[in-house]
């Protein structure tokens, strides 16, 4: 399991991080899950939507069961 983390840039603070079980979905790549994390962070209005440049999105390694939220 990995993480798409959100950060934002000017306080390098973390606004999310979003767990994804990558082996379940060998069809998408790597850009697909930021730009799911994405739209989640707005869904819960966690981000500006109109300044995704103000954030950085990365996927990150394993993490360890305890720090799990949802799974997407």
């Amino acid at each position: 399991m990995k993480n798409v983390q959100i950060i934002e840039k000017s306080s390098g603070h973390t606004i999310a991080k979003y767990p994804y079980l990558f082996e379940f979905y060998e069809d998408l790549n790597d850009q697909d899950f930021i730009d799911d994390a994405w739209e989640l962070a707005m869904e819960e209005g966690l981000v500006d939507e109109s300044c995704r440049e103000n954030y950085d999105l990365e996927i990150i390694g394993d993490i360890a069961p305890d720090q799990q939220s949802e799974f997407l």
